[in-house]
């Protein structure tokens, strides 16, 4: 990854800061001052004096904007191979083709996806992710090096929420297994189970090779959904969470086919996991659009934080999260992009759908957030699922330094009226210019200073055409042959009526 040159002192000056910080302080001509990955001050012209014996470094960034580093507390970094291979599919028949394509990514694979995830986001502003990362049939060492490694050296700030499940996956949705054609159903139980405790031996090690949480990447645990974990997983992950106090960062109730899988006898999904101990503050619940009251509940008592992911989540018609809801009960709400092959990783469109989505779902306009107060949330609790909650997230004096360079100059920008209002309602992250991460400019005139761009883009291309040349035969069929029993399961699930689960038509 690119490097400082050591023991200097830097500054941008010229700019309007927008620091975001406790009281949203904007300087219209400022100064953000850093040496080491931190923030020594955030300041008007003029309103910090350096060390006379200590070497400056300066740029003059007037006329640009600059503001935190967006927080995008949720993608699969496998993802960004698969641009445009899905459009309308619902998550539980998409999931169909992941599972019958079922080709293990290689290490180098695994590695150039990684980058590639990372290039469209620092490009775009983004200077922390974290990758739910997911590696078929199960972790491996050499795989999580690989995405690691791919994080590291292109200089992003990374969580790596390791997904591992082990169910099979027609015992995690509830379809009818009768209308499911026999020879399916036979591959289905002949499947090796994956081993829960292979998984946390691989992140025991994971954890002292490189977990700490003050590390630009670290590891925390990501099992994949609880609806896809047998009690046994749930209750070691209870064990690991409460041995190595990490975080746990997991889909939750993202589909109304995940939630009527909760088990009559003991309840809510969420209840059962804060009774084993495998939610706290560090935990995340990604979606969550099927929380019932119990389940809202357990996640309040937890601390947990929920991830909203808005695009995916219509995308893929999974239904409309009730984020207004769990504002009022006081959860915090962090945002995400999910997978590329669910569109682009724009986070300030991610944002923008959120907002229009809890106008659509809430007559009463005087509870609507605005673009101030949702910015600031996805800082402060995108900071928070991170794991890097007072690290990152605003600029002042001794946060890290991640931040982004705009320069807004074309057409969206002119006229210019309240710079919050330009940054949530008119910018894309076209006008990214500069992009730091840990004190370090990663982004450079709009291109990433740590690797060669095109070379990065050619091989993934390659790797996607041998992929495509090489995938198993009777894809197709697999999926067609259990398309109709998924087909009834999503439409009878969605038409039968439950308490406190419509998240179609109106959340209140």
């Amino acid at each position: 990854m690119p490097e400082n040159a050591p023991n200097s002192l830097y500054c941008l000056f010229g700019a309007q800061i927008l620091t975001f910080d406790s009281d949203n302080t904007i300087y219209d001509r400022g100064e953000i001052w850093f040496e080491d990955g931190d923030i020594v001050a955030v300041c008007d012209t003029g309103g910090f004096s350096p060390p006379a014996e200590k070497p400056v470094i300066r740029q003059d960034v007037s006329g640009k904007i600059i503001a935190p580093g967006f927080i995008n507390a949720h993608t699969h970094s496998y993802s960004a191979i698969l641009k445009g291979t899905i459009e309308k599919d619902p998550l539980d028949i998409y999931m169909l083709s992941v599972i019958a394509s079922g080709a293990a990514m290689t290490p180098r694979e695994t590695y150039v996806s990684a980058q590639l995830n990372a290039l469209s986001m620092l490009k775009l502003g983004i200077t922390s992710v974290i990758d739910h990362y997911t590696e078929r049939p199960a972790l491996t060492a050499d795989g999580l090096d690989a995405v690691y490694g791919g994080f590291n050296d292109i200089g992003i700030r990374a969580t790596v929420a390791t997904m591992f499940s082990d169910k099979p996956y027609i015992d995690s949705v509830p379809v009818d297994r009768q209308l499911l054609p026999q020879d399916v159903i036979d591959h289905y139980d002949a499947q090796a189970r994956p081993s829960a405790q292979n998984y946390f031996d691989l992140m025991e090690t994971a954890l002292r090779q490189y977990g700490e949480e003050t590390n630009r990447i670290h590891i925390i645990l990501g099992v994949a959904g609880p609806q896809r974990c047998s009690d046994e997983l749930i209750e070691m992950t209870g064990d690991f969470q409460r041995t190595h106090n990490i975080g746990l960062h997991t889909h939750m109730l993202e589909t109304k086919t995940q939630a009527v899988m909760r088990n009559p006898e003991k309840g809510s999904f969420v209840r059962r996991m804060v009774e084993l101990g495998s939610l706290n503050d560090k935990s995340s619940l990604v979606h969550f659009i099927w929380g019932q009251e119990d389940d809202i509940a357990a996640a309040k008592e937890a601390g947990a934080t929920i991830v909203h992911c808005p695009q995916s989540n219509t995308m893929l018609g999974a239904g409309i999260c009730p984020i207004l809801r769990l504002r009022d009960h006081g959860i915090p709400i962090s945002y995400g992009t999910d997978g590329s092959n669910c569109g682009p990783a724009s986070y300030l469109e991610t944002l923008r759908l959120g907002a229009h989505l809890m106008r659509l779902t809430e007559p009463d306009f005087e509870k609507w957030p605005d673009a101030k107060d949702i910015l600031r949330e996805s800082f402060q609790s995108g900071a928070r699922t991170m794991g890097n909650a007072g690290r990152i997230g605003s600029l002042e004096a001794g946060m890290r330094a991640d931040f982004a360079v705009m320069k807004p100059v074309d057409h969206w920008h002119r006229l210019m009226g309240d710079p919050i209002l330009h940054l949530f309602y008119y910018e894309t992250g076209e006008s990214v210019e500069g992009v730091w991460v840990d004190g370090v400019e990663t982004v450079r005139d709009g291109k990433v200073t740590s690797l060669d761009e095109e070379a990065l883009l050619t091989e993934a291309e390659e790797i996607v055409i041998h992929r495509r040349e090489n995938l198993p035969c009777g894809v197709a069929d697999a999926v067609a042959a259990q398309y109709p029993a998924f087909r009834d399961m999503i439409l009878k699930t969605l038409a039968k009526p439950e308490p406190d689960m419509d998240r179609r038509v109106n959340l209140r």
